[in-house]
This record gives C-alpha cells, structure tokens and sequence, in this order.
C-alpha cells in the first residue's frame, strides 16, 4: 500500500506541475520517472509512448497509466491516473461555481475566443496530418473519409468507416515495424484479454447509452465516444466535443468556449475539460455526479486499452501488417477531424 501511496503522490505532484500539454507531460515523465527515478528504461518508455500515440485517448496520461502499471501493479495505475487527473478536474469543477456575467455579455470577446479555438484546432489538425498522413495511400484514405465522414454521423457509421480504413491499410500501405525493447507487461494475459474485452464492449455500448432514460448513462455514453475517437489526444476532443455537446444544444456555444478556454490554462491533462461541461450539461447546476460521470466516460476507453495493449504491444509493434491497418486508421481519423473543425468553425460564425 506504501508503493500505490507514494505512486499517487508522485502523480500529484506532476499533475500540479504538468503545464503545457502532451509533450510538456512527457518530457516531464522522461526527466522525473525515467532519468531520475528509473520506473522504466529510456527504450520501454519510448515504446509506450509509440503505443499511447495509436490508442484513442490522452496520450500522456495513457503513458502515466502504463508507468503506473509498471511501477506499483493495477493499483499503481489506478493511484497515477488519479493523482495526475486530480488537480486539474478539481479546478475544472471549481470553475463551474464561478459567476461570468460580464464575460457572457462580451459577445465580442466570446467571438474572439471562438475564432481563436477553431485555429487552435484548424492547426492541431494539421500537425497530426503532417505525422499520419505521410503517402498517397493515406492522403486518399483521409480524402474519401472526410467525404464519406460529412455524410456519416452516426457513431456506428463511423466506427464503419474506420474499420474499412483498417483493411484499406492492411491491403494498400506498407510499414516497417519499428525496433522496441519492452519489458514484459506486469498483468497476466487473461488480465489483458479481460480489458481489452471490458474496452471494446463499452465502445460498441457508448450509443445505447445515449437512447437510456438515465441522464447519468447518457452522459457517460456521449464522453466514452469522444474517448473512443480521440486519437492523437489535446486538443483534437474540441471538434469531437462541440459535436456531441454544442451542435445537440446539450450545452452554450458561449458556455462551452468558456471552459474551454479556462482549461488551457490547467495543469495535467486537457480531457479534464469533460468535468466543467458534465457538469454544466446536467440537469441540475454544477452536477458533481455528471462531473464524474464524464470524466469516467472519457479517460476510461483509452485507459482500458491501454492497460491490455502493454501486454501486447511488444508482439504487436513486430508485425508489419499491424502497423500497416493502424496507418490506415490514423489517416481516416484525420478525416474524420477535418469535418468536426468545418463544424466548429461553421460555430465561430454564429
């Protein structure tokens, strides 16, 4: 238990200092856990970071997860996520208590705010095409998705639509398989095989949660797909978010901007933003049980699979055709990106 405790305080501790998105959170796991307290080599930890970067989700905290892991077994996992998660969703939380109202009035400043977000996005968009999007296979695999994608919105339509990118990748791209050193995963395979079961399943559920009675279900189900799509991690959740909570009326575009825009300003991970809009959304003002219920719906996707693929990932980075269907992936979902920022830029019009 002294290990799981002193895991969570590390985590804390990082969470209190992690400003500056993703890289700044790696970097700082590089210098604290590998370099100064050896949780894992320079090789292992590269690898995980390979393997966070092909998984929906935050990219940094799915490397904090694997550490965790690492270090201290399922409850070291569990005791990073939450140290590193804390700070920043408590503050998220706060934030919805506060009073805005001369902000609200300012509809200029919000306009502003909202320009400002969709070039945040319109950029983030295209560093990851510049890293997914690196031949003419997946330059037209992003193309026909983007079209296919504008007409598709149907979650399970687009869950289609990137298994078919998988099998186009598989058939058309060739990879090579990269050369990683990792270190046997510290769960057993059945383990493995259970979270990648538990990850699937919630995915595939996400929109029957929706179509429940329960506001909580319906909260958590709309969180687990931003979760589920977000590949590549930061900011890309914006144009996934706006779509699920903006263009539905679930939530202001005024409202939305706002903490948004607070969350940059946040150390830890940006998915801590789901605890300002969970809780705006619910039924009743500042909602701690739909604070919850998004954040759960949104790390737990990415967390879940992250757990099973550090069993697997050291047989998986070998094979060629795996990273070939990842490629094709990758490429769709930049497609399926480029239609969510046309719809949030469609937004800073308003």
């Amino acid at each position: 238990m002294l290990s799981e405790l002193k895991i969570f305080s590390q985590a804390l501790w990082l969470g209190l200092r992690g400003f500056g998105g993703p890289a700044a959170h790696l970097k700082l796991f590089s210098k604290e856990l590998v370099g100064k307290d050896k949780w894992v080599d320079e090789s292992e930890f590269r690898g995980l970071v390979s393997l966070a970067s092909l998984l929906p989700g935050p990219t940094s905290s799915q490397v904090g997860i694997a550490l965790g892991l690492e270090r201290g077994g399922l409850l070291g996992a569990a005791g990073f996520w939450l140290g590193f998660t804390l700070p920043s969703a408590l503050a998220m939380f706060v934030l919805t208590y506060l009073s805005f109202t001369s902000l609200n009035a300012n509809t200029t400043l919000f306009w502003i705010l909202k320009i400002a977000i969709a070039l945040v996005i319109a950029h983030s968009v295209r560093q990851l095409a510049k890293r997914f999007v690196v031949g003419r296979v997946q330059f037209a695999i992003t193309l026909v998705s983007a079209a296919y994608y504008f007409f598709a919105s149907n979650p399970y339509l687009q869950a289609v639509g990137l298994v078919v990118s998988a099998l186009v990748g598989l058939t058309l791209i060739k990879s090579e398989a990269p050369l990683l050193h990792l270190k046997p995963a510290a769960i057993s395979r059945n383990q493995a095989l259970t979270f990648l079961a538990l990850g699937l399943v919630v995915i595939a559920a996400s929109p029957l949660f929706i179509h429940f009675h329960s506001w909580g279900l319906q909260t958590f189900g709309r969180f687990v797909q931003v979760g589920s799509l977000a590949f590549g991690g930061g900011h890309v959740i914006l144009p996934l978010l706006q779509s699920r909570f903006v263009t539905t009326h679930l939530i202001s575009s005024t409202t939305f901007a706002r903490g948004y825009f607070f969350a940059q300003f946040m150390p830890g991970p940006l998915f801590s933003v789901a605890v300002f809009i969970g809780a705006s959304i619910a039924t009743s003002t500042h909602s701690l049980s739909g604070a919850i219920q998004a954040l759960c719906g949104i790390f737990l996707p990415g967390a879940l699979l992250m757990l099973s693929g550090t069993y697997f990932w050291k047989g998986w980075s070998q094979n060629k055709k795996f990273v070939s269907a990842i490629a094709g992936v990758n490429a769709s979902v930049i497609g399926l990106l480029c239609v969510a920022c046309i719809d949030i830029l469609r937004l800073a019009r308003t």
